[in-house]
């Protein structure tokens, strides 16, 4: 695999796991009475900590996109756009 692989690679989970983050984000936006139910069913949790797990868990996704996708494509396109490796 040559770095250009490597940097389509990154570039396509990025736009994949950004899709997923956009789709979480409006159904949380929309639907939050509906969360809410479901995690009182689930785990018995009233509505401030349901709405505080949601927002726990959009926060570690964007970070991990930003950890695991964004950082390691931002620098395969500074090495091959400005080092010319």
């Amino acid at each position: 695999m040559n770095i250009e692989q490597l940097y389509d690679f990154f570039f396509w989970c990025m736009i994949i796991n950004c899709v997923i983050y956009m789709i979480t984000v409006s159904y949380a936006f929309f639907m939050k009475d509906f969360f809410c139910r479901l995690m009182f069913r689930l785990f018995e949790t009233d509505r401030a900590e349901a709405l505080n797990m949601l927002q726990r868990y959009i926060a570690s996704y964007k970070l991990l996109i930003t950890v695991f996708n964004f950082t390691p494509w931002l620098a395969l396109f500074i090495m091959t756009r400005f080092m010319n490796v």
